[in-house]
């Protein structure tokens, strides 16, 4: 007697917890039809809705596809890694091929459930391509969750393309004094700072110019003042405004980006250099050449960027080489003393009408170089001088704050339930019903397919073929 099975396909359906300004995207439409005769591949087609890619980016976090088989008999579930064709995230239609041989699975069941779902992966850098100059309307950002097989310390991340790096959430003592009972500040979200500071290449391929005393793609920026990094205007109001001026160069970051870069504040400077140390300089007590380019070792220039050792979280040159501006206005003795803080964006004034630098520079003692030496260091926002220049930050939230949206920070996320498939078996004289069957349970959508005619190959215990009816 001819056997007809029913099986219910079940829809995986992809929620991400997405941006409140953009829609969540779903995977549905899910299909799986082996081929026949049967040599291992089955042929699966999925619908998007929505810009899971965009969904991802609001929140750096780095999308890929997932495919997966349960065995609704057995429960258990098999993982693709063979698969060939259209494996995208993008809107619309995809197809794609599953080699269950090349993976080297062999099902024992006929009643099996594909799941199409997307899962994301916390990005750990944010790389910015400028590589097609100041006229560009836009540039790519790509996330990546690890260093390419090269890494970052290459002309290209020095010259054609900015690199930051993730830094968590968390709180440390600030400034020179780590006793205990000084300034600890506690940072609430993770943010991105550069790996490098921004060197004369990158700098003339956003702006068209180049301001540098000092000459070299590959040196870090140098004579670039305030006013032209976030302008002279809108720019100026940190901390009541995070704007700019559409002409500086974080003014034309944002609009070629979409990204909300900007300088560090004083407080997220320290945090990422320490990288959880309390010691003088993030690896230890004592100046180190191998650490620093300062007035021992630099022979009154500035060097390549990224030719000292980077600290444990992988920055370079946070020590010495150009002082760095951050956004805060400078008091002597804010970051020194004070009562705990959450966050803070620094003083809401200056008596002397300078911004934040850290970090020390080539001409200077390695003391000034330390970690969290702050004492007497400022600068007038309008002024640029040779031991200056700056390194980008950008919160993990990466949309602009124009938009009006905001996150938590949590990675984008995808879910595939796998719950509440439901079979039936009937004989072939109830073959125009469907029969019975317990229906499915908690699911947005479904696709049921009627599984007509059995056929097995002698080659594998798994193989059937699906027909509409």
């Amino acid at each position: 007697m001819k056997i007809i099975h029913l099986a219910y396909l079940t829809v995986a359906t992809s929620l991400l917890l997405a941006h409140a300004s953009l829609a969540a995207p779903a995977i549905t439409g899910v299909t799986a039809q082996q081929r026949y005769p049967w040599n291992g591949k089955v042929d699966i087609t999925y619908t998007v809705s929505g810009d899971i890619a965009a969904a991802a980016k609001a929140q750096a976090a780095i999308p890929s596809l997932k495919v997966t088989a349960t065995d609704q008999d057995s429960g258990t579930t098999y993982t693709a890694t063979s698969l060939s064709g259209d494996t995208g995230l993008a809107d619309g239609a995809h197809s794609l091929v599953w080699d269950m041989d090349a993976d080297g699975l062999t099902p024992q069941s006929t009643n099996l459930a594909f799941s199409v779902s997307c899962k994301t992966t916390q990005a750990t850098y944010c790389v910015i391509d400028l590589s097609a100059g100041a006229e560009a309307a836009s540039y790519p950002v790509t996330y990546l969750a690890e260093p390419p097989s090269g890494g970052f310390n290459v002309d290209e991340y020095k010259t054609t393309k900015l690199v930051l790096r993730r830094i968590e959430a968390g709180s440390f003592i600030m400034g020179e004094d780590q006793s205990d009972t000084n300034h600890r500040v506690t940072l609430t979200k993770p943010f991105f700072i550069g790996v490098f500071e921004v060197t004369q290449k990158q700098y003339q391929l956003v702006m068209g110019s180049n301001p540098s005393f000092f000459t070299g793609d590959k040196n870090p920026v140098d004579s670039v003042s305030y006013d032209a990094i976030r302008g002279s205007a809108n720019g100026a109001n940190w901390p009541s405004s995070n704007a700019v001026d559409s002409s500086s160069f974080v003014g034309k970051l944002r609009a070629r980006t979409g990204l909300d870069f900007d300088l560090p504040t004083e407080a997220q400077w320290e945090y990422a250099c320490r990288a959880s140390t309390t010691t003088s300089y993030s690896y230890g007590n004592n100046a180190d050449g191998d650490y620093m380019w300062y007035v021992d070792n630099a022979s009154s220039k500035t060097h390549e960027v990224g030719t000292k050792l980077p600290n444990a979280w992988g920055l370079h040159d946070m020590h010495g080489n150009v002082w760095e501006w951050c956004l805060d206005w400078y008091s002597d003795d804010y970051a020194v003393t004070g009562s705990d803080v959450t966050a803070p964006t620094g003083p809401v004034s200056s008596p002397v009408n300078q911004r934040v630098l850290r970090g020390g520079s080539f001409g200077h003692n390695a003391f000034h170089a330390s970690s969290g030496y702050h004492k007497d260091v400022g600068g007038i926002p309008s002024s640029s001088y040779y031991t200056i220049g700056f390194r980008l930050c950008c919160p993990v939230d990466m949309r602009k704050v124009e938009d009006g949206s905001g996150t938590d920070g949590t990675p984008v996320a995808a879910v595939a339930s796998l719950t509440g498939f439901a079979t039936a078996a009937k004989s072939e004289s109830a073959a125009d019903g469907f029969g019975t069957a317990q229906d499915p349970l908690d699911f947005v959508s479904r696709i049921e397919w009627l599984v007509d005619g059995l056929n097995f190959d002698s080659r594998k215990p798994f193989g059937f073929t699906l027909n509409f009816r």
